[in-house]
């Protein structure tokens, strides 16, 4: 019973530590995407120089 106990507490875990990581990849997304389009302006801008 404490090995089925230990496992269900590591899935726990787990999951946790998934949904954790998933929360602050969706909160970052719109940051993430603004400093991406403006390295590309910046880019395209110094390629036309």
């Amino acid at each position: 019973m404490t090995l089925v106990r230990r496992i269900l507490k590591t899935l726990a875990a787990a999951l946790a530590f998934g949904v954790y990581v998933w929360f602050g990849a969706v909160r970052n997304a719109g940051r993430v995407k603004r400093r991406k389009a403006a390295r590309r302006a910046a880019r395209r801008s110094a390629r036309t120089r």
